[in-house]
């Protein structure tokens, strides 16, 4: 079975925009050193990570995790309460990025508080809140002290809220007599009004995936390729997530400027002109700002925002964003790019994909040791091998259908090249980035969930 063809640029890429070439690729199919029977786990010889497949090994960084602290480009909600009687508040909000804070955060909230929010955004908009960091009294039914939005009760520290997709958020912060904790900060984002009432993400238009082969029309309309200007000869891959932004990995973007990339969608087959194929220029370029290197600090995230807006059609729409909270461990999923077709074959002309075992943290964390951190999520390894992602697919999507609809729950990252047994590739979760993602694209119109 072919290999999906992770790189952070080809070297047709690299040439064409003039930038320093990547190392030869030297991978092999073959498969790694088995593990022995009846030997402990630490003695088998673990595998050694390498930046965007380089033959370099990148050492791993200290990793800190980084809440959301408020800044100049946040505005309050305009409520000013310190307790009493409960109350409501019916706001409407005008486009921007909004913070609310439960009374007295950092420090923790009092007792016997009790408040309703009614949020409508000024033009019926398609508003957002995400709740980074989240503490509070802890229920297995949330029935003492909770956050409860849209009929949907939060508590403890076990979800942290996000809502996406509501016209009307309805918000109500409850604490009882006694225990309190630090409570939470949330993020309301109000986009610019638009015209995407009646679209869904996530939505295909073939059959379900099986696994490595050429991908048909419109079955990954969110797959968006990255080309040196003028090209159609891709070097990374990418996702669309709005009416104007990409999502691709930050090793992708990180020496280029904006006008030296231009991104592809509805794109089938490379070098010719498919039915429905839209060229975008890049109006900026946003890598997240904890990025240094894949296999370093993680956060392998950049948005491309396109110089305008998208019209989506039936080979070029959105993928849904993921579930806060959620790991998709042991969820099949699916990959899909131009990369190449093995480790020593040529780059794909049809877009490829192939369908993907995600694995749990604590055994992706077995072979990778510190290198893996909270920031990335694992899949493929496969015992026979064969089956992967590979060099010029780095950016692309990994995605899990939850409901019928397609969540993107990893961007293609890093990994021991090239399709070996037993070994999965790593991703960017993106499940770690959706406060960014949100922050960072408050000037686009999201499909309805």
């Amino acid at each position: 079975m072919r290999c999906l063809a992770i790189a952070c640029c080809c070297l047709l890429a690299a040439a064409a925009l003039g930038k320093p070439q990547a190392k030869p690729d030297a991978k092999s199919q073959a498969k790694p050193e088995e593990k022995p029977q009846g030997r402990p786990q630490e003695e088998w010889r673990k595998p050694e990570p390498t930046d965007d497949f380089d033959a370099t090994t990148i050492p791993a960084v200290p990793f800190e995790m980084k809440t959301l602290e408020k800044n100049n480009d946040l505005e309050p909600l305009p409520v000013n309460r310190t307790g009493g009687a409960r109350a409501v508040y019916e706001i409407t909000l005008a486009t921007g990025n909004y913070y609310w804070t439960s009374p007295n955060h950092p420090n923790n909230y009092p007792n016997n508080y009790d408040i309703g929010l009614r949020l409508t955004g000024s033009a019926g908009q398609l508003i957002t809140i995400s709740c980074d960091p989240f503490r509070l009294e802890n229920h297995d039914r949330c029935v003492w002290d909770y956050l409860s939005i849209n009929g949907q009760r939060y508590c403890g520290t076990r979800t942290e809220p996000t809502i996406r997709s509501s016209t009307q958020l309805n918000v109500d912060f409850h604490t009882d007599s006694s225990v309190t904790a630090s409570g939470f900060y949330c993020l309301i984002v109000v986009p610019q009004p638009g015209s995407l009432s009646g679209c869904e993400c996530g939505i295909r238009q073939n059959a379900r995936v099986v696994g490595g082969e050429d991908a048909a029309r419109g079955q990954f309309p969110w797959q968006a390729g990255l080309v040196p200007r003028g090209s159609t000869r891709t070097f990374c891959g990418g996702s669309l997530i709005n009416n104007r932004y990409v999502l691709t990995a930050a090793h992708c973007t990180v020496s280029f400027s904006p006008s030296e990339i231009q991104v592809m969608l509805g794109d089938l087959r490379i070098g010719t002109s498919d039915v429905g194929e839209q060229r975008f220029s890049v109006q900026q370029i946003i890598e997240h700002p904890l990025y240094t290197s894949a296999t370093g600090s993680g956060w392998d995230f950049s948005l491309l925002k396109l110089t305008r807006t998208i019209t989506f059609t039936s080979t070029v729409s959105p993928v849904c964003l993921p579930t806060i909270r959620q790991t998709y461990a042991g969820a099949e999923a699916t990959a899909s790019g131009y990369g190449r077709l093995g480790a020593t074959e040529p780059q794909a002309t049809t877009l490829q994909f192939v369908q993907l075992p995600v694995w749990s943290q604590t055994a992706c964390q077995s072979l990778y040791g510190p290198t893996l951190k909270s920031t990335m999520i694992c899949a493929g390894g496969y015992p026979e091998g064969g089956r992967s992602v590979c060099n010029g697919d780095s950016g692309g999507p990994l995605v899990s259908d939850v409901s019928g609809r397609s969540q993107l729950i990893g961007v293609v990252s890093f990994g021991v090249p090239c399709a070996l047994s037993y070994i999965p590739d790593v991703y960017a979760r993106v499940t770690e980035a959706l406060s960014w993602i949100a922050t960072n694209t408050a000037d686009a119109e999201y499909c309805n969930a």
